[in-house]
């Protein structure tokens, strides 16, 4: 919860808009985490703050979808691990990129994303 919480403030004071966040080594979480997770997605979804969940396990992506995580989280956001090391993670800043990208088209502000 503290790191979730310093994420937060970092991209309140910084603009940050895109977050790559690393599962990897999330392995069973209990509902008090996945509640956390939960209202830092939905309080980052209200500010305009796109988070990626690279490197999810099956078994955590189980979960995600067993507490109804899809009806309201796009599963493009969701990067399961594969095989290959970080490529979960490397996809995910991939798509960050390229999210950024698609906005600095647009003409807005120049945004960032956070890798944890």
């Amino acid at each position: 919860d503290r790191y979730l919480e310093q994420i937060t403030q970092e991209t309140i004071r910084t603009g940050i808009k895109y977050i790559v966040l690393r599962l990897r080594r999330v392995r069973n979480p209990d509902m008090v985490a996945i509640e956390h997770l939960e209202h830092f997605l939905r309080d980052a979804e209200k500010r305009d703050l796109t988070v990626l969940l690279a490197g999810v396990r099956p078994n955590f992506a189980n979960i995600l979808r067993n507490v109804q995580f899809h009806k309201w989280l796009p599963t493009e956001r969701i990067y399961t691990e594969k095989d290959e090391a970080y490529s979960a993670t490397l996809n995910a800043v991939r798509d960050a990129y390229r999210l950024l990208g698609q906005e600095n088209k647009t003409g807005e502000k120049e945004a960032a994303y956070y890798l944890v």
